[in-house]
């Protein structure tokens, strides 16, 4: 008996290990070919995409330099053409220095961006929108205690869940003196109280224990439609140099309340051909993003190959 007993014991020990096992087999998604996206009258840099639920708009923000960093906006001829239609009125400052930038919307129309408004009389620089054919109207600031409150920290970027209960943020701490650029990130989750306000997941850092690494700056956060494929985009941490390699990574999981996996690198690129800012179709058959030119900075896509 006492022998049974141990088998027992073992046995159910190992069920146990297996149903947690970090090692569960997981498929990456992959991609084809980088596609140019052609934004029909455009003259000017098109960084930070964003397709609409819809996929009837994309947004995106020209050169981002925190001068004079606005929204715009294009209508969809097809994946890879838009016509582009101008400011997106309601979310853009008149006054230099300013940004705005960083477009999400989900998919009953709450529109998130970040934005220098009053910073740093105010701390909190997440705003909130409705959005409705080209215009963005009933404008606050988003609360929550994701936000740092605390001079030379901001809100970097997010990402909005597709039913908008998630909002996948991305602090970062400035200091021009000591850094160039951020100079530390750390990623997180909260989830909705209402559309202007979340709250921080207790499991947030469990969740994401998989890709936050103190050794790396994280940007960028893109969740697919489903909750299960998390995007962002990263480089190490110290000086940048013509050999920084930034990199399009994804973490992915089981399911909507597990952690995420370590993160597989999609696609990286030197400063010289910067690429940035990841988000995906709805069917999540298309991820677009932007990439650095001679001269500019251009939108690409590329067709997925694994589902």
């Amino acid at each position: 008996m006492k022998v049974l007993f141990k088998i027992i014991c073992i046995s159910l020990l190992l069920m146990s290990c297996s149903s947690n096992d970090d090692s569960e087999s997981l498929t990456y998604p992959s991609f084809g070919s980088e596609i140019e996206v052609t934004i029909n009258g455009l003259s000017f840099d098109a960084m930070e995409p964003f397709l609409s639920p819809d996929e009837n708009y994309l947004f995106f923000n020209n050169l981002n330099d925190g001068i004079n960093t606005k929204l715009y906006y294009a209508t969809k001829i097809n994946d890879s053409t838009f016509n582009y239609v101008g400011e997106l009125m309601g979310t853009n400052q008149t006054t230099s220095p300013h940004l705005d930038a960083v477009a999400d919307m989900d998919i009953n129309g709450d529109f998130y961006w970040t934005s220098t408004r009053n910073y740093p009389t105010e701390l909190n620089n997440l705003f909130h929108g409705t959005f409705n054919s080209g215009n963005v109207n009933t404008i606050a600031r988003v609360q929550g205690d994701f936000n740092m409150n605390t001079p030379g920290w901001l809100v970097m970027d997010h990402g909005i869940s597709l039913d908008g209960e998630f909002l996948y943020f991305n602090n970062a701490r400035f200091d021009d003196t000591n850094c160039q650029g951020p100079c530390e990130t750390t990623l997180g989750i909260a989830q909705k109280v209402n559309a202007t306000t979340f709250s921080t997941l207790p499991n947030s850092s469990s969740i994401l224990q998989n890709i936050n690494d103190t050794n790396y700056i994280y940007y960028a956060p893109c969740i697919s439609s489903d909750n299960l494929e998390l995007y962002f985009t990263r480089y190490l941490k110290g000086q940048i140099t013509s050999s920084t390699a930034f990199q399009i990574c994804v973490a992915v999981r089981s399911n909507a309340s597990s952690k995420f996996s370590i993160p597989k690198v999609l696609f990286s690129e030197t400063i010289a051909n910067l690429i940035e800012a990841p988000t995906l179709t709805v069917d999540k058959s298309i991820i677009y993003y932007h990439q650095k030119t001679t001269n500019s900075h251009k939108i690409v896509m590329r067709y997925r190959t694994t589902l």
